[in-house]
Parts: C-alpha cells; structure tokens; sequence
C-alpha cells in the first residue's frame, strides 16, 4: 500500500488554508510547478482525486478532507518533537511547554522564569499560542504539557489542578459614564458597544451567568480574540467588557466594577496526558504552587488598580 510524504499533507495542508496552489507553494517556498506535481503524486500513490475545482480555486475532496484533519494533527506534534529534538542536542532541560489562548495575560511568566532558572533540575517555560480559545487541543499527543484557563472542560488531560477562584467583572474606560458606578447591573449593558473574545456564547461566563438570564443584549460585540488587545480597546474607547479580575486588575486606562450579582470563575491548569518527563513534571509542579502562595502576581490586586470598585 502506497504511502505518502510529509511533503504532500503540508501541501494538502496549505491547500486548504489557502485554496491556491500557488498560495500553497508560496508558503511552502517551492515553485508553483513543484506544487503540482506533488499533488499529482499524491494523487497517485493513493490512487484517487484529491481536489476539485472551485471558480479559480481548488477544493479539497472529502477524502481529502479526512487527511488533512489527521495531518494537522500530526504535523503540531511533530513540529513539537523537533523542538524537543533540538533542546535535547543543545540542553539537557527540555522546555515546558504552556498553552496561551484568547487568555494571553502572562505578566507571571518573567519572576517565576527567574525562579526556575534558579533551580536545578527545572525546565524552562515556552508560552505555544493556541488555535483556539483555550488551547485543549494542543493537549493531545503533548504539542502543549499545560493549559491554564478558566474553565474546566473535559480534555485529553491527565489531570486538572484548581489554582484559584475568581470572579468576572464589569471593564469599562476611566473617563466612561459608567466608571463612578460601584458596581453594574445586567442592565447596564443593555444597548451598549461590547468587546469580547467571542460573539458565540460560552458556557460559564458571562452570557450564562449574569446578561442571559436577565435578556440583555449589546447592541453590537466586537470579536477580539486576545485580552490583552481587548483591554487596550476599552481603555481608548467607549466599548466595555466582562472579563475576570485577574487578568483585567493592573492594566492602566482601565476601571473594575463589581458586577451584581458577581459571577464566579475557578481558574484550572490542565496537564496534557503524554509521558513528561522529570525536569518538565517539576516545572508543572512549580507552576501549579506558584498560584497557591499568597501575594501570587497573578492573584494579587495591583498598585496600579488596587481595587474593583
């Protein structure tokens, strides 16, 4: 039975990305030429059609599809193998590898970086951005060790460590009507221009738990899918937010406002369920206490903003 290459499911890959071949073999760095014969063999080794066309683009078949599903898979563990492949020649820590989703606050990386440094018998931390909100995904087959979210949901985790409970607040500008509030209500937000990570509603946040149940709606949401970007939006505009305390308190330009009633969130790290390793066990170690000390950077209310109104 004919297999194929690496080199033909990266070209499936890029082909369903981008629908061209020549946007395919532009990526790849390969001629347009080249592209289709390593289609055209694709096609024959397996023994039938891989695309179809699509106006001027070219569609990928079902059974193409199929592959293409498991490639990219295959591909984020590989890429991740040789990563490893490379500390493993270079170093002998192999990096821990810590999945940043829509949740990209990480001000915590640099002291605890510093901490592990410090110790032997650690492995550094390599932040993998997600493809999607959290980062579950990256858990199987190890293309990420850790996913720290707040959000408990059933993965390819070999286990999940509670870190803390918070609780989502209220994000509005400094000079907004709003910011002399001490806290906001449901309707509050009736009406109003809302940013968010995602204009689907997501299970335990705040569409189930604090406007759903009251019928509320923004007139419009704006899709952001990085926190970081959503808190610069809300500082420099008339947009607001809900957003948990502990990623939104410290940023300037911003104001917390209790919402009432206020929404828990609990705040897990999920550990992929492939074999680690001991220097990579440890950081995860490390990592999980990091949030259990008192005063954590991550936890603890900042200068900057001491308090939720």
């Amino acid at each position: 039975m004919s297999e194929l290459d690496r080199r033909h499911y990266r070209l499936l890959i890029e082909l369903d990305r981008h629908g061209t071949l020549s946007a395919a073999a532009r990526v790849l760095h390969v001629t347009q030429s080249a592209a289709s014969q390593q289609l055209r063999e694709a096609e024959r080794r397996l023994g039938f059609a891989l695309t179809r066309r699509a106006g001027r683009s070219l569609a990928l078949t079902t059974a193409a599809q199929r592959l293409v599903h498991a490639a990219t898979a295959s591909e984020q563990l590989l890429m991740a193998a040789e990563t490893d492949a490379r500390w493993l020649a270079t170093s002998a820590r192999l990096a821990c590898r810590v999945a940043i989703g829509v949740y990209d606050d990480v001000r915590w990386l640099s002291a605890l970086q510093a901490e592990l440094d410090s110790l032997d018998g650690s492995a550094p931390i390599e932040l993998v951005r997600a493809p999607d909100l959290y980062g579950f995904e990256l858990l199987q087959g190890g293309a990420a060790h850790v996913v720290i979210a707040p959000v408990v949901r059933p993965t390819a985790a070999r286990r999940t460590v509670h870190l803390f409970d918070d609780e989502l607040v209220g994000v509005v500008s400094c000079d907004h009507p709003l910011a002399e509030r001490d806290a906001l209500a449901p309707a509050d937000f009736d009406g109003v221009r809302y940013v968010a990570f995602s204009t689907t509603p997501e299970a335990g946040f705040e569409n189930e738990r604090f406007l759903g149940p009251s019928r509320v709606a923004p007139k419009e949401i704006l899709r952001v899918e990085s926190t970081t970007a959503i808190l610069g939006l809300v500082a420099t505009s008339d947009r607001i937010t809900i957003l948990s305390h502990s990623v939104a308190v410290g940023h300037s330009g911003v104001r917390l406002l209790r919402l009432d009633p206020p929404p828990p969130v609990r705040w897990s790290m999920s550990v992929s369920d492939v074999e680690l390793g001991p220097t990579v066990e440890m950081t995860i170690d490390r990592l999980a206490e990091w949030w259990s000390r008192p005063g954590s950077s991550q936890v603890t209310k900042s200068p900057v903003q001491p308090d939720i109104r």
